[in-house]
């Protein structure tokens, strides 16, 4: 399919993966009935969905796509004596893992984890090392699901400097104090996303953050609220990249999230060259928000990535080596070694797909070498998504710039993240 005239119009994408997955589960933890608009429901947050309503939550999806949660708070569940361990299966989803440890730990519910063959690869005991060390008594399988969970913390608090640049371990941690009731240290030099610290205010949580230090009293009631979710970043990376290099492009992607933690991208791009415009600032339950105007641009600039630029793209580089591939001179992505513990080993997976379209691209241990080429080629084979969300998109995106994808490609494990994908690329072809 030839695409003449660009990508033009306006979107709202998908809204933030992240920001739902919390919501929903201190939603649950919260006494009371909390409303999250525009929530992403999507493969990944319906697996959480599906674990707070094993912990006797009620959550309710309404005409207009909001959830409804009803919960009698985290003192009244671990309150609960469940007759039998729960079960539960994660299917793709680490961010309901590693959260949900957390959770059940800070509760002490017995309980059984497991998930799909991707999801078993990933390693839980960044997370289970640190809750055993505060008295849970937790079993994994040789640092991977299945993880069974016997026992809950029982130290009086949790103090701890992140030794890896990753907010579901901070997460974990947080959820694991407030459902116990007991106080939180935390020192995250990284400055990892911070979408658990900016929403715990709205549920009435006093928390407080300086520098590098995150603290959270103990014996703190959540209470019930409402949560507004932005569109997701990670979702809107996939058009900026693809306005951006794809000629006679206009697009405005609208109430996307700008947190800085998230939006390195923004910040890689523009010093790149791409044409980005930020529109109609504001704050919205903690979070920056704004709509992005993306503009498409002849040439773009190769650059390194490296450092503290990192852990603020970790989900974007994918789609960012895209860019990379075919912007003048060479470019480099170092530090980047967590990349190879997501859904696939993406730096292994982004190398095998874009080396399929042509581009002069490598792999080192901790990222890529990129020399950039003038444009893209047509696969001459058929393409492996390697059951990875973000890998999918980014295929899609390049057969866009190749004139090779298809309006009713099959949505498959896009649906973890974006299940509206396609139908979004329509809008902005047709408009």
């Amino acid at each position: 399919m030839t695409i003449q005239n660009g990508l033009n119009g306006q979107l709202r994408v998908a809204s933030d993966k992240s920001i739902t997955h919390r919501a929903i589960i201190l939603g649950a933890l919260a006494v009371g009935v909390t409303r999250i608009i525009h929530p992403l429901l999507s493969a990944d947050t319906w697996q959480t969905i599906h674990a707070v309503e094993q912990l006797g939550v009620s959550v309710e999806v309404t005409e207009d796509q909001a959830l409804i949660i009803t919960s009698p708070g985290a003192l009244a569940i671990r309150s609960n004596h469940f007759q039998q361990p729960l079960q539960f299966d994660f299917g793709n989803s680490g961010t309901s893992t590693r959260l949900m440890i957390g959770v059940l730990a800070g509760l002490g519910i017995p309980a059984t984890i497991t998930g799909d063959a991707s999801l078993t690869q990933r390693p839980m005991n960044r997370i289970v090392a640190l809750l055993t060390a505060y008295g849970a008594e937790i079993q994994t399988t040789d640092g991977h699901l299945p993880v069974t969970i016997r026992s809950g913390i029982t130290a009086d608090a949790i103090n701890e400097t992140l030794a890896v640049p990753s907010a579901q371990v901070k997460t974990s941690l947080m959820l694991a104090g407030l459902s116990a009731g007991i106080s939180v240290v935390i020192f995250d030099d990284f400055k990892t996303r911070n979408h658990t610290e900016n929403m715990l205010s709205s549920f009435g949580v006093a928390i407080d953050c300086q520098a590098e230090m995150i603290f959270v009293a103990g014996d703190q009631q959540l209470v019930a609220t409402t949560v507004t979710v932005p569109a997701d970043m990670s979702a809107a990376a996939f058009w900026l990249v693809g306005a951006t290099l794809q000629p006679h492009s206009d697009v405005v992607l609208a109430d996307v999230n700008v947190n800085e933690t998230r939006s390195g991208i923004l910040t890689v791009l523009r010093r790149m060259g791409a044409n980005i415009t930020l529109m109609h600032k504001r704050l919205q339950n903690g979070e920056p928000i704004a709509d992005i105007r993306v503009r498409s641009v002849d040439m773009l600039i190769g650059t390194t990535i490296a450092g503290m630029e990192v852990p603020t793209m970790i989900d974007e580089l994918p789609i960012l080596a895209l860019a990379l591939a075919v912007s003048q001179g060479d470019s480099r992505v170092l530090d980047a070694s967590e990349l190879r513990i997501k859904e696939s080993n993406r730096i292994v997976t982004v190398t095998k797909t874009l080396q399929a379209f042509g581009a002069q691209i490598n792999e080192t241990p901790d990222g890529f070498v990129i020399a950039g080429v003038d444009q893209l080629q047509v696969p001459n084979q058929p393409l492996v998504d390697y059951d990875d969300h973000r890998i999918a998109m980014l295929q899609a995106v390049a057969k866009l710039l190749t004139s090779t994808v298809k309006l009713r490609e099959e949505i498959g494990t896009i649906a973890v993240s974006y299940p509206d994908f396609y139908k979004d690329l329509a809008v902005l072809i047709d408009d």
